[in-house]
């Protein structure tokens, strides 16, 4: 049997339903780190793990408001004291999204919340997560939903579009405006350098950059000065009479090879 207290953490039992004939254990514990956060304050927020995938805020706010009125949940992969991810795109999700078990943190109107859930009973009734008021989604149910969801509105989804290139226009044009006013001079007569200068020119393709750099690498070879001293000029000439030796040499072998094809053996 699970004992009440583990590693510092108070274990809470819950179940996924009244009817269910097993139970599951939460472990919360106060949460305090050095790291503040105006979304988690220390005194008023419950670090809760073991937390299962199937577990939502609605759930989590009905279970642990039997200690005190709930004022927010957040979830997350692990622990972090930092502020929640904020997705503000419903098509489009640049956080990975959770999945399997995870972590919660439950903040409480009132601190009085947290020392009732650090102080309770270790015989306390089991806590039920689905229920009329939250139900909770799992199953063939839940597959269908995430299937539908896949499946956007094309009224939303050019809605959502249209106001994220709104805001990339807005944020553009400020870019730019900012960076010629930065290219005017000031009071004193200096003007700031930056990045794209008064011509920024064009972006190069990466096969545009690798033929400028090969012409540029051949314009470099002919400056080169090859064979400039005398020793350089009588290696370079051994060199060459060493490879004609060698070609000679593999030239007589196929002569030797083309004659002895072409010889008539009747036996």
């Amino acid at each position: 049997m699970a004992t009440s207290l583990f590693h510092g953490f108070r274990a809470v039992p819950v179940k996924f339903s009244a009817e269910s004939s097993t139970q599951h254990w939460l472990y919360c514990k106060e949460h305090s780190v050095r790291e503040k956060n105006a979304c988690k304050p220390p005194n008023r927020t419950v670090f809760v793990v073991n937390v299962p995938s199937y577990c939502t805020e609605e759930s989590f706010k009905q279970i642990f408001g039997k200690f005190g009125s709930v004022t927010s949940v957040y979830f997350h992969q692990k622990p972090s004291a930092g502020p929640p991810q904020h997705e503000e795109s419903e098509f489009f999700h640049t956080h990975p999204r959770i999945k399997g078990f995870k972590v919660a943190y439950v903040v409480f109107e009132h601190s009085k919340a947290v020392h009732k859930i650090l102080n309770s009973n270790k015989d306390m009734e089991p806590l039920i997560l689905n229920t009329e008021a939250s139900p909770i989604t799992c199953g063939l149910q839940k597959w269908c939903q995430e299937y539908n969801k896949r499946i956007p509105d094309i009224s939303l989804l050019r809605k959502d579009i249209d106001t994220f290139m709104e805001k990339f226009d807005k944020e553009a044009s400020r870019k730019a405006v900012s960076e010629k006013e930065a290219m005017e001079e000031d009071e004193e007569g200096w003007i700031t350098v930056t990045k794209r200068g008064r011509n920024p020119g064009f972006a190069r393709k990466e096969s545009v950059e690798k033929k400028i750099m090969g012409k540029e690498k051949q314009r470099r070879s002919k400056k080169e000065l090859q064979n400039f001293y005398r020793f350089q000029i009588r290696e370079s000439k051994m060199k060459h009479l060493v490879n004609l030796r060698k070609k000679f040499d593999e030239d007589k072998k196929k002569l030797a090879l083309l004659k002895q094809s072409r010889r008539f053996k009747p036996f």
